[in-house]
């Protein structure tokens, strides 16, 4: 454990650090709440669909989102195959399908019949119709990394469910997103709203 004191910057500033303890876990990942998806692809004519909790958004224009997984992925197999796939959201009531997705693997058992499946533009990206919110997306590229691998698609379309959205927006209160909480090894939804972003800050002065 180690202990954060002031700060003497120079003799004509002193930087006042409240005292507080703070223990090391060493290098290691921290504790972090982490969107929750179902990738999808075709792998030699059949759907099959995979978890991630390591997915996010890296960029805006063009659109494009990531995923990392780990190197032996029977989905990958099928991004490679028809350079096409789909980034599924689930919320909270396909829960036992996500988990099963990613405790059984698709080199050992067929997963086309967990979801109901559906195809946009690409024809070749099987998305989840049980999932709120779909992602179709074709492959831009793949990172090779010591231990997993990043796949960056470029986004083609994005399908939301009509009940979900208000006022022509999706709802986040009514998508009820699933989340992982990565050190528990938990799924959890959406709690209480903290702020509106981009505005709660504005009006913040530092001490």
């Amino acid at each position: 454990m180690i202990t954060i004191a002031p700060l003497l910057i120079s003799e004509h500033c002193h930087v006042q650090v409240m005292e507080m303890a703070k223990k090391t876990l060493g290098r290691t990942l921290p504790m972090m709440g982490l969107p929750v998806v179902v990738v999808g692809s075709k792998v030699q004519g059949k759907m099959n669909f995979c978890t991630i909790a390591w997915a996010t958004m890296i960029d805006d224009e063009p659109p494009k989102m990531a995923v990392v997984m780990g190197k032996d992925r029977r989905t990958k197999d099928g991004i490679l195959e028809n350079k096409t796939f789909s980034i599924n959201l689930p919320d909270a009531g396909t829960a036992a399908a996500v988990d099963h997705c990613g405790l059984v693997s698709g080199y050992k058992e067929d997963k086309s019949h967990v979801f109901d499946v559906f195809f946009g533009k690409t024809l070749t990206a099987p998305m989840a119709r049980e999932c709120p919110v779909n992602v179709e997306l074709t492959l831009d590229e793949v990172i090779e990394l010591e231990g997993t691998d990043i796949v960056i698609g470029e986004v083609e379309e994005v399908y939301v469910d009509e009940d979900r959205m208000t006022a022509g927006r999706p709802d986040m209160d009514k998508l009820q997103l699933l989340m992982y909480l990565s050190s528990g090894a938990l799924y959890f939804t959406k709690g209480a709203t903290v702020a509106e972003a981009f505005n709660f800050g504005k009006d913040f002065r530092p001490r």
